[in-house]
């Protein structure tokens, strides 16, 4: 059954002890941090990890201004861009600064991880992780806010290195800067 983006904040609000929302747009104050916090957790949790839900491949235009020094071109990164996963060629050495990566080769492609607005398309362990750090967000503000906050998002790591040593165990043999998939799980890249 496919999963909406308010079944994810009832979750976290579940996580919390709030009542929940039956549509996003009510004019409530719930419904209205949820839709002020909601971007926020979603880039966070989507940064935090090379999710296979999320993943795109593109090849990159090359913009008409040059970088000033240290690399020859610039190429434009996609509107979605969150985090770069792998370039092609793979060897190439490149920087991302603003919505640019930075090389020197005449030609690349990436690899990277996008913004996913559709929540039908995010797996189980992604919404889990994704309601948790929620929770964590809206929790903080509230009667007992410290705690509750700090408890959600310990339960929200232990969930993200969950997804990070399930990925290691499907084997994505990606390389990030010269480390496998597995060194950037084990070392939390």
């Amino acid at each position: 059954m496919p999963v909406s983006t308010v079944d994810i904040v009832n979750t976290a609000l579940d996580y919390i002890g709030q009542g929940l929302l039956t549509s996003l747009e009510e004019d409530s104050p719930l419904a209205e941090k949820a839709r002020r916090l909601w971007p926020l957790a979603l880039d966070e949790v989507l940064r935090a990890h090379f999710w296979k839900c999320a993943s795109n491949r593109a090849k990159l235009n090359e913009l008409g201004e040059k970088p000033s020094f240290g690399f020859a071109r610039a190429f434009g990164l996609p509107g979605d861009f969150i985090r770069l996963e792998e370039t092609e060629p793979r060897n190439a050495r490149v920087k991302v600064e603003g919505r640019s990566l930075l090389t020197d080769e005449k030609e690349i492609s990436i690899v990277y991880v996008r913004r996913l607005e559709d929540s039908t398309l995010y797996d189980a362990t992604f919404r889990q992780c994704l309601a948790l750090k929620l929770a964590s967000m809206m929790a903080f503000g509230s009667a007992a806010s410290t705690a509750l906050s700090q408890d959600m998002d310990a339960r929200y790591k232990e969930k993200l290195r969950e997804a990070r040593m399930y990925d290691t165990m499907e084997g994505t043999g990606l390389e990030v800067d010269g480390r496998s998939s597995w060194a950037n799980a084990k070392l939390g890249g």
